[in-house]
């Protein structure tokens, strides 16, 4: 009888542990649910994906066709104190087919100096904000290229990436590029080119 009782106690006590500690480890709700496949399902899903960067707070232009590809621009935003000029911007360009993605790119006009370092701290969060958010890779090692501001390429799962820092009139340019690697121009020639014989 004193062991059933004992056995009873330790079950119900059990059961109020698990009970407690279910709001804690209860999975919170993706914004983003349609994203289970990282990068693939970004690159393969355009109108869906300039959809959602639009409701994250990227302000996207509508993707439609120019010039032979379809494009959304993010309308341009500073880096830094506005009011303080001239003012380091980011901009957000996607272009690809009217279904698929080829490439998501961003950029940091570098031109007021003294702000720089507070510019590219708040680029990093703006190109990683969506990485985050959407479950991609590939946030390290872009955040160590755009603070060391070194050119670098990689491979990610789903996606390539390069990183490159250009000349612009009175200051210098940051560019943050993932492609999808099937949109890379040598796989595209590659797809292109007679076989052998």
């Amino acid at each position: 009888m004193r062991l059933a009782l004992l056995l009873g106690l330790t079950v119900a006590l059990a059961g109020c542990g698990q009970a407690s500690d279910q709001p804690k480890d209860a999975p919170k709700a993706s914004p983003t649910p349609f994203v289970t496949g990282g990068w693939a399902t970004v690159f393969g899903h355009a109108p869906e994906t300039v959809s959602l960067l639009d409701r994250m707070g990227f302000r996207m232009s509508g993707y439609a066709p120019v010039k032979g590809v379809h494009r959304a621009i993010a309308q341009a935003t500073p880096m830094a104190d506005p009011s303080v000029s001239p003012v380091n911007m980011g901009n957000l360009i996607v272009e690809g087919d009217a279904a698929r993605l080829n490439e998501v790119r961003f950029s940091l006009d570098l031109v007021n100096l003294e702000t720089s370092p507070f510019a590219k701290t708040q680029f990093i969060r703006w190109v990683t904000k969506p990485m985050d958010q959407l479950g991609l890779d590939g946030k390290d090692a872009v955040t160590a290229a755009i603070q060391n501001e070194s050119a670098t390429t990689g491979h990610l799962t789903g996606a390539d990436y390069r990183v490159t820092r250009d000349k612009i009139d009175g200051g210098r340019r940051l560019v943050v590029t993932f492609t999808r690697p099937e949109a890379r121009p040598e796989a595209i020639s590659g797809s292109t080119e007679p076989r052998k014989q």
